[in-house]
Parts: C-alpha cells; sequence; structure tokens
C-alpha cells in the first residue's frame, strides 16, 4: 500500500527497449500483453534509449494508460530548477500521458536535493506527478517495511 492505493510489488523495468527500431512492434506488443496478464507496473526513464523507452511504452500504453502504474525517472543533470519541469514535459510526450504516478530522481548527482525536491513538489502541486522519490529511497522503505 502506498499512500492509500496498492502498487504492484512486481514491476518491469525497461532499459533495454526501443534501442533496435527492428524490434519496435514485438516489444509494444510484449508490453500490452504483460498489462493483459496483470503486470501492471512500469518502470522507464528518460535516459532509457535517450527517450526511446519511453516512446515505445507510450504507442504500448494507448487506450490502457489507466490501468497501469507507471514511472519514470529523471537524469540528475536534468533535476535542477531550470530543466526538471522541462525534462518531465518530454518524458509525458514520449509517453503520450498527462501524468506519472511516480517520478524518480534516477540517482543522486551535482545538483542540489533541495532544489529537485522544490520542483518535485511543483509537480506535484501541478498534478504532472502523483509521487516522487529515489530508488535508493524506495528501496530502504521497503526494505524498512
Amino acid at each position: 500500500m502506498l499512500d492509500g492505493i496498492s502498487v504492484p510489488a512486481i514491476g518491469q523495468g525497461i532499459w533495454y527497449i526501443g534501442d533496435a527500431p527492428s524490434k519496435k512492434e514485438a516489444e509494444v506488443r510484449a508490453l500490452r500483453l504483460d498489462v493483459d496478464l496483470r503486470m501492471t507496473l512500469i518502470d522507464t526513464a528518460e535516459v532509457y534509449g535517450e527517450g526511446k523507452a519511453e516512446q515505445v511504452v507510450g504507442e504500448a500504453l494507448q487506450g490502457i494508460r489507466d490501468d497501469v502504474f507507471l514511472v519514470s525517472k529523471v537524469y540528475p543533470h536534468n533535476a535542477s530548477l531550470e530543466r526538471i519541469i522541462s525534462s518531465h514535459e518530454k518524458s509525458l510526450q514520449r509517453l503520450g500521458t498527462d501524468h506519472l504516478d511516480l517520478y524518480l530522481l534516477h540517482w543522486r548527482g551535482r545538483v542540489p536535493l533541495a532544489e529537485t525536491i522544490e520542483r518535485m513538489e511543483k509537480l506535484i502541486k501541478d498534478e504532472k506527478i502523483l509521487r516522487w522519490g529515489s530508488p535508493i529511497l524506495i528501496l530502504l522503505t521497503w526494505r524498512n517495511c
């Protein structure tokens, strides 16, 4: 349970999806089948294929977006006051959605964490994300349950 909603315990990461254009149709079909089989947490990132993975996910989720808990991650160098909003908007465009269920700082970089948190909170206020975090924080939280 995460803030009152049930989140799948197992999700699918898609690091290499989108790397080979010749495999795109098969990847889209596989993702749709996964959702049909109730594998409904999809974890992607702007770094995966420099956005190509998000494009494949977006195509796969056409018409079924509401059936999925969608997670994406921001590059550390895009997590600043000046860049995170633009970076997030590009992810939304590639994913074909108006919001993310969870937006993560992929890993810590040189941007002060306070800046990243400030913008994550703005994204929540603007209803562009429902929650934010860091893969490390989530792992630590889960392990301490």
